[in-house]
């Protein structure tokens, strides 16, 4: 989200966002062919396009298509027993990595326990440690909400939440919370219209 390429992330509205999801062939090339209206690093602009673009350079690692659709499923998705999950893909067959994905909450919270557990699953590491504490870095000029893919509490966005909670951000409220300290992941399903600080904080309340 620190590439400094333009974009506009509205829903209320017609937008970038919006135009992508619903207008786009190949959701991957909007935000590439966006102009640069900031310095790279030093601009931090939450951006879904920018999650589809990596998508395409994931893409592109690959010698076939077929290969890049198995990979999300045969390394991830199928290893942690996420079984209900579905990713849609665009017409172009990429993977809408910002969007459109469906599982139940008890799948989410299996992708929770993923990262919980710094990759490790069941013995077998699906990614480095490495890649949990680079995810779980706050980037530079995102005032310390946002590190790689997941929303941060460094700051203490939430006041009476760790600063070490982080969290995948769903559409309209749909959170999957880590907490490394206390060894949980929170899944929840619903929209906006709560109080997240005073969820969190009731949960954890909860468990003492």
């Amino acid at each position: 989200m620190n590439s400094g390429l333009e974009w506009d992330e509205n829903y209320d509205e017609i937008s970038d966002a919006t135009k992508m999801l619903f207008l786009e062939r190949d959701m991957t090339k909007m935000q590439a062919e966006k102009p640069l209206v900031g310095k790279p690093n030093e601009s931090w602009y939450y951006s879904s396009g920018t999650t589809n673009l990596l998508s395409g350079i994931l893409r592109s690692q690959f010698e076939s298509h077929q290969a890049y659709l198995d990979f999300w499923y045969t390394d991830l998705i199928d290893k942690i027993g996420m079984h209900s999950m579905i990713l849609e893909a665009d017409l172009a067959g990429n993977y809408v990595a910002s969007s459109y994905a469906w599982a139940t909450a008890r799948d989410w919270a299996k992708f929770g326990l993923l990262y919980l557990h710094n990759g490790n699953w069941n013995g077998e590491q699906l990614f480095s440690k490495d890649w949990v504490a680079y995810a779980t870095t706050p980037t530079p000029t995102s005032e310390g909400s946002y590190g790689a893919q997941f929303w941060l509490n460094t700051e203490k966005q939430f006041k009476d939440v760790p600063k070490s909670m982080y969290y995948a951000d769903g559409y309209q409220g749909q959170r999957v919370y880590v907490f490394p300290d206390q060894e949980m992941v929170i899944v929840r399903f619903g929209l906006l219209n709560f109080d997240e600080n005073l969820f969190l904080k009731g949960v954890l309340e909860s468990i003492k």
